[in-house]
């Protein structure tokens, strides 16, 4: 048995964000499916891990974690040599989490709701005109990304971080959504690097479900 146990199932994004990490850093982990269709997550025994109810959680050798940017931050400090991941230096790791929250306030608010309307709702329920107005929203957010990517490799700079993770899984949700999407350049080289990661490679490019 692994000191690192996961709670969560294969297609949920942010489940998807924890094990492509691992994959990249080569953190074995046991994994308990859970969420959805799965149950478990509401368990009194899960509750108590996190009273939230949702998917990820980690116990890494008695540390329980919860939210995923959080378990993201904390198995690249304790797991990644390089100090590429989540970099040390403050200047760095504010760039990295700036990001970070523009995926949380800005980015994964639009997707979501895109996101379920075409892959988890049925088609008789879809409201499609409502749908058209979240897919503007999410091209004019991801025209802000694109714009940052004119001049950086990577989100922050030169390296991979869990920024770009994080937000390479917010593109393949917007390249395989069945909608009409503008070019934007700069996504789309930057996306063309992104998947050549192993972990995106692993657990993150499965269709859409």
């Amino acid at each position: 048995m692994n000191n690192l146990h996961l709670w969560g199932r294969l297609n949920s994004i942010n489940v998807q964000k924890v094990l492509w990490l691992c994959e990249d850093l080569k953190i074995p982990f046991d994994r308990t499916d859970a969420g959805m269709q799965y149950g478990v997550n509401k368990t009194e025994a899960y509750l108590q891990m996190n009273p939230n109810g949702l998917v990820p959680v980690i116990n890494d050798n008695g540390l329980v974690l919860w939210e995923s940017h959080a378990i993201l931050r904390y198995l690249a400090k304790k797991y990644d040599t390089t100090d590429i991941l989540y970099p040390k230096s403050a200047l760095q790791s504010a760039k990295v989490d700036q990001w970070l929250e523009w995926y949380n306030t800005t980015a994964w608010p639009v997707m979501r709701p895109l996101f379920w309307g075409w892959i988890r709702t049925k088609p008789e329920d879809r409201n499609k005109v409502e749908l058209e107005k979240i897919r503007v929203q999410m091209s004019a957010a991801l025209k802000i990304f694109d714009d940052q990517l004119k001049s950086t490799k990577w989100v922050t700079g030169d390296h991979f971080t869990i920024a770009d993770l994080t937000l390479a899984l917010i593109a393949f949700r917007w390249f395989n959504l069945p909608i009409e999407r503008e070019e934007y350049q700069h996504l789309s080289r930057w996306f063309k690097q992104v998947e050549q990661r192993p972990g995106y490679i692993k657990y993150s490019s499965a269709p859409l479900s």
